[in-house]
């Protein structure tokens, strides 16, 4: 986490196209969890989603080839990777994300720190072995029937050349081409039919509240002090290295760690990068940890929150961390609240925009970051189930795992969506799906709020061809998910828009 800055940009003032809302992936949009974690495939199974993702760990180099090969015998621990990918497929998850990196120990350029897990490009002499390792690991689970690991129900097509650019690979672009290369070739020959997914990017605090790139990018000192602006920029020629080889690469992947706003703008961002060089591919989102804001991190104001609320974060961190604090059971209710909204409103973005798919998570908290709250913002957190023990067990599911069920229940096979305009501040969205349209709405006055907090609300009326229609609002508590039937007014809805997303579906003639 403490390498975790932002990574790539372009030039200010650059003329950006603005992305077409309304388009829909090539294939069907593809919900998924991460990161699968032993014991939770049964629980997280039951929302209905079938993709899922796993972190690096487990499934990196040295992780499965522990000591160097004798000869040129490799000898694979294939413990780990087997356990949890069959666990999810026996649960009834068919599709899986799983990053390869290139940590390896004995097999590093560069030294690798005791507490960090960094890749840098293999030694020379160690390159082939490399490449053998990302075969192997991509043969054996193509379900092709060779070398396939036993009881394998699903093949794994969708493999990330390393996990994060400028943090978990702190290399140069060149250094990263060259790994590419040779993984690309490697899992290509392995699997014809897998994709390779371009390691993933992440822009905190660039995109969030603005959709327009070009305005966000001019605003960038306004977000941030110089020195910050100059390490944006340095990035900028690394980035478009990258971008400039489409042919070692099959999908484009950003992280969504900050708030849900940063979707849109980011999306269109890593668009016009490709548009610019001719080509374009499918998007996904990843490694969404924070499905609410992390509010904080390393004690800054994580935006749109500000730094005249750090005060207020600070308090409200260290209660949602403190069982003893007078506000616990408030703080906590809240947060609960906030997380079911932020997940509803990334997945929403994610589909408006166009893009192939977003993975969510956390699956369970992790409690080690509790202890230094206001560093590590509401990471500790994030389980959308609750979870206890060593190892840790899956316990009641939280408001938003309800939230994630109720969007693949309805919007998991949705087949177009249209933006509407019904004033400033105001998402809206018509998804099409085989049966009846359903409408998604929320308001949003580009602040954020904490406990106690009184936030805003708009009034607006819907076009509303039917009579009547079934309101379902996004689980923010536990207990029962509410619902209410309202009467169009010549041929309108009356709502009262606040910053939860309600749900509309149409009911009469």
């Amino acid at each position: 986490m403490a390498s975790r800055i932002v990574g790539i940009c372009v030039p200010l003032l650059l003329a950006l196209e603005m992305s077409a809302v309304g388009q829909v992936p090539e294939m069907p949009f593809a919900l998924g969890v991460e990161y699968m974690v032993p014991g939770f495939a049964e629980v997280y199974a039951r929302t209905g989603v079938r993709w899922a993702k796993a972190m690096g760990q487990g499934f990196s180099w040295g992780d499965i080839e522990r000591t160097p090969p004798v000869g040129s015998k490799h000898v694979y621990n294939w413990t780990w990777p087997d356990q949890l990918i069959l666990e999810y497929q026996r649960a009834g998850f068919h599709h899986f994300h799983i990053y390869v990196k290139a940590h390896c120990r004995w097999g590093s350029s560069k030294p690798i720190p005791l507490v960090a897990t960094p890749s840098f490009l293999p030694k020379a002499e160690y390159m082939d072995d490399y490449a053998a390792f990302v075969r192997a690991l991509v043969e054996r689970y193509d379900n092709d029937g060779h070398d396939d690991v036993p009881g394998l129900l699903y093949p794994v097509e969708y493999w990330e050349i390393e996990a994060e650019w400028g943090t978990f690979w702190p290399g140069t672009a060149e250094e990263y081409l060259q790994l590419l290369k040779v993984a690309h070739s490697a899992v290509k020959s392995a699997n014809p039919k897998a994709k390779v997914i371009l390691i993933g990017f992440f822009m905190a605090g660039v995109f969030e509240g603005q959709p327009d790139p070009q305005i966000a990018l001019e605003q960038l000192a306004q977000r941030h002090p110089p020195h910050r602006v100059k390490q944006i920029e340095r990035g900028i020629a690394e980035a478009k290295k990258l971008f400039a080889h489409p042919e070692l690469f099959d999908v484009i992947e950003f992280h969504s760690l900050s708030d849900w706003s940063e979707i849109p703008g980011m999306s269109r961002f890593l668009r016009h990068l490709m548009r610019e060089r001719g080509y374009q591919k499918p998007i996904w989102v990843g490694d969404v940890n924070y499905t609410a804001s992390p509010m904080m991190f390393w004690g800054e104001p994580v935006p749109p929150y500000t730094k005249s609320q750090k005060a207020g974060i600070e308090k409200t961190l260290r209660a949602l961390a403190n069982s003893r604090d007078p506000r616990h059971g408030e703080v906590v209710a809240w947060f609960r609240a906030e997380q079911s909204k932020g997940l509803v409103k990334k997945v929403v973005l994610a589909m408006a925009e166009g893009l192939a798919g977003i993975n969510i998570g956390n699956l369970k908290d992790e409690p080690i970051f509790s202890w230094v709250p206001t560093f590590a913002g509401s990471v500790a957190f994030q389980g959308l189930v609750d979870s206890q023990g060593i190892p840790a067990k899956p316990g009641e599911p939280r408001p938003a795992y309800h939230a994630l069920t109720l969007l693949q229940q309805k919007l998991g096979a949705f087949v177009g969506v249209e933006t509407l305009n019904l004033g400033p501040g105001v998402y809206a969205y018509k998804f099409m799906t085989s049966t009846n349209p359903l409408y998604i709405l929320w308001y949003d006055d580009r602040a954020r709020y904490l406990p106690g907090d009184k936030e805003p609300s708009k009034t607006v009326n819907l076009p509303w061809p039917w009579s009547r229609c079934l309101l379902t609002e996004t689980p923010v508590s536990r207990g029962p998910i509410k619902t209410q039937i309202l009467t169009a007014q010549k041929g309108f809805i009356q709502l009262e828009l606040s910053t939860t997303p309600i749900w509309l579906e149409p009911r009469g003639g």
